[in-house]
């Protein structure tokens, strides 16, 4: 996977999956490089029916003093399709998930922001009658998540509570500066760029990535006294594991909203075609840019794109909110426990008798067929 997208199963930030009750049909996107299903069956979270309560009760982490337990992490996991391999990725990534779900729904609580049974009634009202449209019930849902309907409930409030909140500072004035400031993101304007990434390690030391920086710096100077290319020097330099031999570092198009390591996005972006950055740090390593392309998309309405906008702003105001969270909070993580995952047998190949159907089973980990 190239060494710009972080492969997250799950929305790492609470934004969303507040919004999820009880869903069964929600799917993580499939890791791109996942082996095929015959040679790498894929995981699935051992099933809760065949755990004690003393695992279900589990504590996996615990966020000032509120616990995640593993029948909470059993209960999300279920939502999504688990692809192949990377438990441990897929593990941190829903606990991170969990735990930011928790950071949230404790801020909400702080801001004393009332929500009236009533509105969670209906929300709950509007649950059961989708659930029905699928051919399920409440009743069955609860069952199969193991949830209680004051839990239900309970994630309701937050979900609406959330909104309100949204809405509450999400004033028109805001959300028109917002929109100004976030033409790029809001448009669907895309770069072209390519990158020379020199990696750098949990343990490397602050001397170490100095040297590294000063290298980038090096290699830039070269490429601007036109000594030598920038694809010259990214074929020669680069540790991104997908740049081909003679690929030049070019990573092709890419918008604000692909999934590309926010640091580098907002680096790319603030560059304009045939500029070069300094040293950009993201978690993969050290990064020089250089912007080839740029394809301009029209400046959006405010009016006509309202809920768009909103919806951004959201997002970013729940970033900013666990940032200044996670400074203050208490989260201790539990490593994954080794019996989380239960691997399926692998596929046999046995030939499938004239005029027979297969019946297809659903993969381990995908979401149950309604019934």
């Amino acid at each position: 996977m190239r060494a710009i997208v972080r492969p997250v199963w799950f929305a790492t930030t609470a934004m969303g999956v507040l919004a999820v009750t009880l869903t069964t049909h929600a799917q993580a996107p499939a890791a791109k490089e996942a082996p095929p299903a015959a040679s790498a069956p894929a995981p699935a979270p051992a099933p809760a029916s065949r755990l004690s309560p003393a695992k279900l009760t589990e504590v996996l982490a615990t966020i000032n003093g509120e616990k995640i337990t593993r029948g909470e992490l059993l209960d999300f996991l279920n939502r999504y399709e688990i692809p192949p391999e990377n438990e441990e990725q897929i593990y941190s990534d829903a606990i991170e998930t969990l735990v930011n779900m928790k950071l949230v729904s404790q801020f909400l609580t702080r801001q004393n922001i009332k929500v009236s049974e009533e509105r969670v009634t209906e929300a709950v009202n509007q649950l059961e009658k989708q659930l029905k449209a699928d051919g399920s019930s409440l009743a069955q849902a609860l069952v199969e998540s193991n949830k209680s309907m004051k839990e239900v409930r309970d994630e309701y409030s937050n979900r609406i509570r959330w909104i309100d909140y949204v809405k509450l500072r999400g004033t028109d004035a805001e959300l028109k500066k917002y929109a100004e400031s976030h033409k790029d993101l809001l448009s669907g304007t895309q770069i072209r760029a390519s990158h020379i990434l020199m990696k750098v390690e949990p343990t490397t030391s602050a001397a170490e990535k100095e040297q590294i920086k000063q290298k980038l710096i090096s290699l830039k100077k070269d490429i601007e006294a036109k000594k030598i290319t920038f694809a010259e020097a990214a074929n020669k330099n680069s540790e991104d594991p997908a740049n081909s031999e003679n690929g030049g570092g070019d990573i092709g198009f890419f918008g604000l909203n692909s999934g590309i390591v926010e640091e580098f996005g907002q680096a790319a972006f603030a560059l304009k075609p045939g500029q070069i950055s300094d040293p950009v740090e993201t978690p993969y390593g050290f990064h020089l840019i250089l912007i080839t392309d740029r394809q301009e998309k029209p400046k959006v309405d405010y009016e006509q794109n309202k809920p768009l906008i909103l919806n951004a702003y959201a997002a970013e105001l729940q970033k900013d909110l666990l940032i200044a969270q996670r400074k203050a909070a208490k989260v201790d993580v539990k490593p994954m426990p080794n019996d989380l995952f239960v691997k399926a047998p692998a596929p046999t190949t046995a030939p499938v008798p004239a005029g027979a159907t297969k019946n297809a089973a659903p993969a381990p980990g995908t979401a149950k067929p309604a019934k």
